[in-house]
């Protein structure tokens, strides 16, 4: 029954439309509108269980919806993942020259589009299947993925034996303002429903993530803000000191950790196992697109899309460099579900799949 309650996401979409920006916001609702395509290009993935695989860097099996009764009469621990991606935010927007780079996003919210958007997905027929199933809703810290969460699904706001829980791996990629979440006190306030405090979701007061980056981007080369992490400051000190890459505190519109997409991937690699500590079987995630990009792409053939140089190496990674190119999920032979899940998200679009945890 749930694997078939799953599967029903997944139904015949038109040809994909990449925004002009990669998180441009798609003005339309696309819950259920992604499917397998045979029409759809196709990529090889690394053969994962071949490859050599470090001790820190675990790749995790996804699965169609459809395979969820045989993998457990394997005896796998399978859980099934209910992926959003938010709702239309003010940074998916440009007005008046005022964009997802412009310090008035910091921890940008939804626009009345993207409440919108949630409400009818909430009132989806693919919504309105899985949501009794659903035992655990996991958000993102930043405002318009807890806002997306609570918005999307109502009805489980209002049922106390379901948590909604804030945690840090499935927040985006930290580049600009808009993805620099406010004070956990702030957010926890504004958001009782959601727990920002579950161990293991490492959500910091103060954004500490955000601030680590800020730190590299800032420095001349001269001063950093150190930890005690002699790895750490490594990294740190090699980001900073080669005059090719040195970033000063004018130089606003460059990236941050989408050039470090090795800690992005280690991120999702940290959510899943955490999924593995957990009971609940059944998980809605509300997340974002460049995160989701990295996290379904790292290690396999033709990579993250949109990648800009990887200069900032292992800055909040582990320093495990023989396994970096793992990839964080595999798809087996299933190509078709690997092009499908690896293709780029529209706001508010729902896809299901498997993890063997």
């Amino acid at each position: 029954h749930m694997h078939r309650v799953a599967a029903a996401t997944f139904a015949p979409r038109p040809p994909a439309v990449h925004p002009a920006s990669p998180r441009g916001g798609r003005g339309r609702l696309a819950c259920a509108l992604r499917s397998t395509s045979k029409n759809m290009p196709l990529s090889s993935s690394v053969d994962c269980d071949t490859a050599p695989a470090g001790a820190t860097r675990r790749s995790f099996a996804l699965h169609h919806p459809s395979s969820h009764a045989a993998l457990v009469a394997q005896g796998m621990d399978v859980r099934v993942i209910h992926m959003v991606r938010h709702a239309q935010g003010t940074h998916n927007v440009e007005v008046d020259g005022i964009g997802l780079k412009h310090p008035v996003n910091h921890d940008a919210r939804l626009t009345d589009f993207g409440k919108n958007q949630c409400h009818a997905f909430s009132q989806s027929e693919p919504c309105v299947k899985i949501t009794p199933g659903v035992e655990l809703v996991v958000t993102s810290p930043l405002t318009r993925c807890c806002e997306t969460a609570l918005l999307c699904f109502p009805s489980l706001v209002m049922k106390d034996t379901v948590p909604f829980v804030a945690h840090a791996s499935v927040r985006e990629t930290v580049n600009f303002r808009c993805d620099a979440h406010r004070e956990k006190t702030v957010l926890a306030a504004e958001f009782d429903r959601i727990a920002f405090d579950v161990d293991g979701t490492n959500v910091s007061n103060e954004d500490s993530l955000w601030q680590r980056y800020e730190d590299i981007v800032n420095s001349s080369g001269d001063t950093l803000n150190r930890g005690q992490n002699s790895k750490h400051d490594t990294a740190l000190q090699r980001a900073t000191d080669d005059s090719a890459t040195r970033r000063t505190a004018s130089d606003k519109s460059d990236h941050r950790e989408s050039c470090d997409l090795v800690s992005v991937a280690d991120r999702g690699r940290d959510f899943f196992a955490w999924l593995g500590t957990r009971s609940e079987k059944t998980i809605a995630v509300s997340s974002h697109s460049a995160f989701l990009r990295c996290l379904f792409s790292w290690g396999h053939v033709g990579g993250v899309r949109d990648a800009p140089p990887q200069y900032l190496d292992h800055v909040s990674g582990r320093f495990d460099e023989k396994d970096n190119s793992n990839p964080v999920v595999t798809y087996g032979d299933d190509l078709e579900f690997e092009a499908f899940m690896r293709n780029d998200w529209a706001n508010c679009e729902l896809r299901t799949f498997l993890v063997v945890c």
